[in-house]
């Protein structure tokens, strides 16, 4: 690849008196590459960064990591007891000093505010704690967060992680069918939803259709509803709750249940190119660990920041931003409603209201800016931000370096290439190294580096996919009540020396880390990771369909666009429109396809197995390459193209 030009250099002054600065100073390490070399030592440096910042365990760990079982299977912090509410909440305000600082800020669609401090929000907590054990909610039972970003959604999460329960977040996109199947893959006993919300000057009811999905899930007992819209929905005595009910005259104080570092505190699905969703398993220990690393080394957040990030609360990138800036005791900003609505102003209207000091955003939102409000950011007061972030897709060239101009170049982007599985980053750039437009970097502790499909390590220079050989704190612990095959089989297909991520990234010949993609079939829908199984899935699940593949193609706004290839049952007769229906009832609108093709044949290998990539390639005109393992060659030739479909 031809190299780019360095656009961005660190302040050196900045980088000395950033919380990374410090603690490169305190272990008298002369430079970023030294850290990065000296971090290689994972128990060194994950003892040596809890000290730093005093994460608080109940009761100390004896070990930083047992590794007796390898790389896949890593115990953190063994001995320990913590919990993750108290190194993000309990902490700030049962002490006198930060209590009274600003934690949680809030606006909804309608220009609605509320804002909470750490102890105002901790007391809010420990009244919602109370309340779910008071409905029956335990330790260690599963609970359902089916919300919007509002106030409460915080406030139930952090009750039910103080009661040491597990909670699944679940996109507030999702139909009926995508909830049922993950709730019933938990056993959940509660969830939490509210009437609706507001979206776009529309009220988006959220209850009805958890309505709908219960009806198929006969686990849950509880279901608590957050009166946000007014709207009507159905109600069931003795399993419905109203929230404003449940939560009067509760004390203020509640016990943190003190759980063990490897005790579960969330199962937050993401999709695969298998039909059924994994269950990604996440605990305390290394979910306060790392979410405090991200935030304060890589952020470098602290009292005084306020961090906004587009998100949804139904994947990990909605307690993320939260749990970063509450580790580093900064506030996060939560938003309900469209980021472009009543216009396409309103969000750099937030950032200038509140003050936003670290924003972050998908790629598709800023594409979706830069087509609409172009010059939005020089008609805006953004002096406040001092970083910029960017997650959950590649990002082309021309969206950075608009965003990049947001404060003319003065800022940096953190650039991060991650995922569920570590509840943070493989690789992201920085704001103390040098930056060229789209790159990532190197953080401490990952040991990131780059194999052929065959899994043999690739000088730089060379694309190919990205791995890791360190352990990580978040890695997941498996897949819910899944043996360890599939596990095994998705992140560690050459042996269990590393952890094959699926990204495909490039280093050039200055070093610097590019993302180009996924080397899998898994989309990138609106920024969220979507496997094709799960909605061939609902497709096949309709009475007139025989099978079906799905793909996703670049799409200017979205990322990837989704396509479906569906052959109907002899004799069927179906409008493509129906179908479109059909995935938007069962997954929600955000995946709805862009088309739907009617085909006779689906082309296969010979074992049988959907060759997705090779449709993908056919219908962009792409070349395609070796063919000889596909066993009906001529259904790929008859298959539409884009061109012409």
């Amino acid at each position: 690849m031809t190299a780019a030009p360095i656009v961005w250099q660190p302040d050196p002054t900045i980088v000395r008196h950033s919380a990374i600065g410090r603690f490169m100073a305190q272990h008298g390490l002369a430079s970023y590459e030294a850290l990065l070399a000296k971090s290689h030592d994972t128990a060194w440096f994950w003892d040596a960064f809890v000290r730093f910042t005093d994460i608080q365990f109940y009761q100390p760990y004896t070990q930083v990591v047992d590794l007796s079982r390898g790389l896949p299977f890593p115990r953190w912090f063994n001995g320990g007891h913590i919990n993750i509410v108290h190194n993000v909440l309990d902490k700030w305000a049962q002490n006198p000093q930060t209590a009274d600082r600003p934690a949680l800020l809030w606006e909804g669609e309608d220009g609605s505010r509320r804002r909470f401090t750490y102890a105002e929000l901790h007391t809010q907590a420990n009244h919602a704690a109370h309340a779910l054990h008071a409905l029956g909610l335990q330790r260690g039972d599963r609970m359902g967060l089916f919300m919007p970003l509002i106030p409460e959604t915080v406030i139930a999460l952090f009750g039910a992680y103080k009661l040491g329960a597990i909670v699944v977040p679940l996109f507030s996109g999702f139909g009926g069918e995508a909830l049922a199947l993950r709730l019933n893959d938990v056993e959940a006993k509660m969830v939490i939803t509210a009437d609706g919300f507001y979206r776009g000057g529309k009220a988006v009811p959220l209850k009805a259709t958890l309505d709908r999905a219960l009806a198929a899930v006969p686990s849950v007992q509880s279901v608590v509803m957050i009166e946000r819209t007014g709207g009507e929905t159905g109600w069931k005595p003795g399993r419905d709750h109203h929230w404003s009910q449940i939560i009067s005259a509760r004390p203020d104080h509640f016990e943190t249940v003190h759980t063990d570092t490897e005790e579960i505190c969330m199962v937050s699905y993401s999709s695969g190119t298998s039909g059924k969703p994994k269950g990604i398993v996440q605990v305390h220990g290394g979910v306060a660990v790392k979410s405090a690393e991200f935030g304060i080394l890589v952020y470098d957040l602290h009292p005084g920041d306020v961090i906004y990030q587009i998100t949804d609360f139904g994947w990990m990138m909605g307690q993320a931003p939260l749990l970063r800036a509450f580790s580093g005791g900064a506030a996060a900003l939560l938003y309900e409603g469209s980021p472009t609505y009543p216009d396409e102003k309103r969000l750099f209207r937030l950032i200038e209201d509140h003050h936003i000091t670290v924003f972050g955003a998908p790629a598709t939102a800023l594409r979706t800016l830069k087509a609409t409000v172009p010059d939005a950011p020089q008609q805006t007061d953004l002096r406040s931000l001092r970083l910029l972030s960017h997650t959950g897709e590649p990002i082309d060239t021309d969206t950075w370096n608009w965003y990049f101009g947001w404060r003319d170049g003065q800022i940096p982007i953190i650039n991060v290439s991650g995922g569920t599985e570590l509840f943070a980053e493989i690789v992201s750039s920085t704001f103390t190294q040098p930056q060229k437009p789209t790159c990532l970097g190197q953080t401490p502790a990952i040991g990131a580096f780059i194999v052929d499909d065959e899994g043999r390590p690739l000088p730089p220079g060379n694309e190919g996919n990205l791995a890791f050989s360190l352990p990580q704190p978040a890695q997941t612990r498996g897949f819910w009540r899944e043996d360890d095959t599939r596990y095994l089989e998705t992140y560690f297909p050459f042996g269990e020396h590393f952890w094959w991520h699926g990204d495909r990234v490039e280093v050039d010949e200055d070093g610097f880390w590019f993302h180009r993609g996924r080397a899998d079939d898994v989309l990138k829908v609106a920024g969220r990771r979507t496997g094709p199984g799960e909605i061939e899935d609902i497709l096949n699940q309709h009475s007139a369909v025989r099978e079906s593949a799905v793909i996703g193609i670049p799409h200017a706004l979205k990322g990837e666009e989704i396509i479906a290839f569906v052959v109907l049952r002899r004799g069927a007769a179906l409008a493509p429109d129906t179908l479109r229906g059909h995935i938007v009832e069962a997954l929600g609108k955000p995946y709805e396809p862009g088309r739907v093709h009617l085909v006779a044949e689906l082309p296969r290998t010979r074992t049988g197995k959907t060759v997705r990539r090779l449709i993908k390639q056919h219908y962009l005109e792409q070349p395609i390459g070796d063919t000889s393992g596909i066993g009906n060659i001529a259904a790929l030739s008859a298959l539409p193209r884009k061109s012409n479909g």
